[in-house]
């Protein structure tokens, strides 16, 4: 990004810290726009290592190039990520050679762009909460809770372009929903699945890659675990992060359970049992290790897919990058990769726009014509994310208590026999595309996945068929 002073210097009010809202007010900070950042909570790295804020993110082609293009950030530069090329299947331990993937703590690289941001001259404000935007006056009003007092005390800022960043629970959403004409919620699910963070001190599996993913599943529990090695400060094994998944409800009755057993050897629907059959591979000792953090910890939602009926308010100045724009859920891994898209694609439209246009353009109209193009980009790509993890592999059938339907796992199996005795003619199945680190578009994506796997599955059908039928009917 230029540093060169834009044709038209805009005001801009960024709302959320996370890795999104970082990105964008670094890129927009570079670019010479005089960019504020409101961050609800403290730096992240005060974030405890089991608080739910802590989870695990794996940044692939599309999120790498996202950051790259957005901030200049590298894969290798990333603080607390590694360079990950493989990814191990439990309890086989089968290594699977998978494309270049940077697996990262997700407030390692919040902070890691989120330091940066001063450089660039945006001002970073830490334990700030968005309460109030008057859309018509463009100000937004922010609560300092880092000042001590039972009132936090309350500043107004004006801006020429507010950017909700705030995740998929956004505030700036929420009053755009409420207050605005132009702009609506259309829907919103909620996932049925929970989460927690786990940490082990140190690397449970020595003998296999230092840098791999490793992945467990459980149809039982219809539960799954993420981890990967952490990187230490002195760039020593630093141990592993977890990602514990169970449905909607079981950490809960597992707590419970364990409360009540007080010492006694526990049975079914309790975090030893659920632990053993989830991670059989690992130790007793580690999983007892584990089944402590979880009983201490907290568990949190996996998250909400959001349809909206535009990326913004181009009328009042006001849009959303990330999750803000098109929450979803974790099954597919494309939250963070979706969202630094975004930015990216954001932030670029920002540099065309003012490029473009005269020098002593006003500040509202350039503002408006970012939203517009910026929405007509990527809205369209933004539901198809959020279709295909809802209505895909992530769908309501397949998360919480209930597997995926017979059919949708015979076209998964279906493409996959294709694919191998087709010699790669036929693709593999979109989803296990993009949950490898593929890049297409969503829209594509979506297309395989819903209509054109189904029809190429069934053709196959047929043309086996015919024959075996003309034989019989001879």
């Amino acid at each position: 990004m230029t540093t060169t002073p834009p044709a038209t210097v805009l005001n801009i009010v960024v709302i959320g810290g996370g890795p999104a809202g970082a990105a964008t007010a670094l890129s927009l900070g570079q670019q010479g726009h005089t960019v504020q950042l409101f961050e609800a909570y403290p730096h992240p790295l005060t974030v405890e290592k089991n608080a739910p804020k802590a989870y695990g993110l794996s940044l692939g082609k599309r999120g790498l190039d996202g950051l790259r293009e957005a901030t200049g950030i590298t894969p290798a530069s990333i603080t607390g990520g590694i360079l990950s090329t493989s990814m191990v299947r439990h309890p086989t331990q089968k290594v699977i050679q998978r494309q270049l993937a940077v697996p990262v703590p997700r407030k390692a690289l919040a902070a890691h762009i989120l330091d940066r941001c001063a450089a660039a001259g945006v001002t970073v404000r830490y334990e700030h909460r968005l309460v109030g935007i008057d859309f018509e006056t463009r100000e937004a009003t922010v609560a300092d809770h880092s000042a001590p007092g039972a009132e936090p005390p309350r500043r107004t800022v004006a801006y020429d372009l507010l950017v909700g960043c705030d995740g998929s629970r956004s505030q700036v959403r929420t009053l755009m929903d409420a207050t605005l004409p132009d702009f609506r919620v259309l829907r919103a699910e909620t996932d049925t699945m929970e989460y927690q963070v786990v940490t082990l001190p140190a690397h449970p599996f020595p003998a296999l890659p230092k840098d791999a993913m490793h992945a467990w599943n459980n149809k039982a529990y219809n539960s799954i675990a993420i981890s990967y090695p952490l990187v230490s400060d002195d760039d020593d094994e630093g141990g592993m992060i977890f990602g514990i998944v169970f449905p909607e409800g079981k950490f809960d009755e597992f707590r419970k359970n364990h409360a009540q057993s007080q010492g006694a050897e526990e049975k079914k629907d309790t975090y030893d049992d659920a632990l053993r059959q989830l991670l059989p591979d690992l130790e007793e000792a580690t999983r007892h290790d584990i089944k402590e953090q979880l009983f201490q910890g907290t568990p949190a939602n996996g998250g909400t897919c959001i349809w909206n009926s535009s990326l913004g308010s181009a009328e009042h100045g006001v849009v959303l990058v990330g999750d803000a724009g098109h929450g979803m859920w974790p099954s597919l891994g494309q939250g963070a990769n979706c969202a630094l898209e975004s930015v990216a694609i954001f932030c670029r439209t920002c540099q065309q726009v003012v490029s473009a246009g005269p020098a002593a353009a006003a500040p509202p109209q350039v503002a408006r014509a970012i939203i517009q193009q910026f929405d007509a980009e990527r809205l369209e790509e933004a539901h198809a994310a959020v279709d295909l993890t809802f209505g895909g592999i992530g769908s309501t059938k397949s998360r919480g208590q209930k597997n995926a339907p017979l059919s949708y796992k015979l076209q998964i199996m279906g493409m996959m026999l294709l694919h191998k005795l087709t010699v790669g003619l036929v693709p593999k199945p979109a989803m296990l595309r993009l949950m490898t680190g593929e890049v297409m578009s969503y829209s594509e994506a979506k297309l395989y996945n819903f209509y054109y796997e189904k029809m190429i599955c069934v053709s196959a059908v047929v043309a086996l068929g015919l024959p075996v039928l003309a034989w019989y009917l001879r």
